[in-house]
């Protein structure tokens, strides 16, 4: 098996086990991101910081949230709640910009990170079915694979807040 294919088995793993209400776009959006990082999101620096700085002063102060997520290839999402102060808001924005600005992945990653994503569904251990996700990556197939966003009942139930960056 591809090196591609068991990173993202392993992180399917980690984040059903986290958000056990993910959705399919959930799930695709979470491989995109492991594959890609996050460089489709950035406008440019200064509306990222903005906008970064924005959605942190309307997201709740958690300090037990949890910090991150694992994503794959040393990519992490970093959650917003357990951040106290604007400079180390806006270190994550310098750290969010310097990640972006990076290339990463491949379409052939992505295609085996699919795989394995079709596989684990397969085997009952996603929280959708493999039905489910076939009619969903049906449409984004035909769509050319596009970065997306959490799922309406992702947002509802989890409140994302978050910046991918790489693991300096």
């Amino acid at each position: 098996m591809d090196e591609k294919y068991l990173g993202a088995a392993h992180v399917l793993h980690i984040h059903f086990a986290y958000y056990p209400e993910m959705e399919p776009q959930d799930a695709v959006k979470l491989l995109y991101q492991s594959e890609f990082g996050c460089g489709h999101f950035l406008p440019d620096p200064e509306k990222a910081r903005a906008y970064l700085l924005e959605e942190w002063k309307s997201v709740p102060r958690d300090p037990g949230h949890r910090k991150f997520d694992t994503l794959d290839d040393g990519l992490i999402r970093v959650h917003l709640e357990p951040i106290e102060t604007e400079k180390e808001a806006l270190r994550l924005a310098e750290k969010f910009i310097s990640t972006a600005e990076r290339e990463f992945g491949s379409p052939e990653g992505f295609r085996e990170r699919l795989a394995a994503l079709r596989d684990i569904t397969a085997r009952g251990i996603a929280p959708f079915s493999s039905a489910e996700l076939e009619a969903f990556l049906a449409w984004y197939i035909e769509a050319g694979c596009p970065a997306v966003h959490h799922s309406e009942g992702f947002r509802k139930k989890y409140h994302p807040a978050y910046r991918v960056i790489k693991a300096f």
